[in-house]
């Protein structure tokens, strides 16, 4: 079995589960089954990145240790794809 190399963290806080997160949690169902093995997901109480006064705007996902705002499945997966 291939052991993940991309750690995904959605953040599970309030304002980026209302903000689209929720849908986030069904990244699994929707990765190429080439890039599945090697993504770890796990869901994270809270980044704390989206209550301050910046650019990043929930939902927020981090990506090994790369913090991705705004994120969409679709972005989710185009960042993993560059990444390998």
């Amino acid at each position: 079995m291939t052991k993940p190399t991309i750690t995904i963290k959605i953040c599970c806080g309030t304002m980026c589960y209302i903000m689209g997160g929720a849908e986030l949690h069904l990244l699994k169902e929707h990765l190429p089954a080439h890039i599945a093995p090697l993504v770890k997901i796990e869901g994270a109480s809270c980044l704390g990145v989206c209550q301050d006064d910046n650019e990043d705007r929930p939902p927020c996902v981090m990506i090994n240790d790369e913090l991705i705002p705004n994120a969409t499945i679709q972005k989710i997966i185009t960042h993993i794809t560059k990444q390998l």
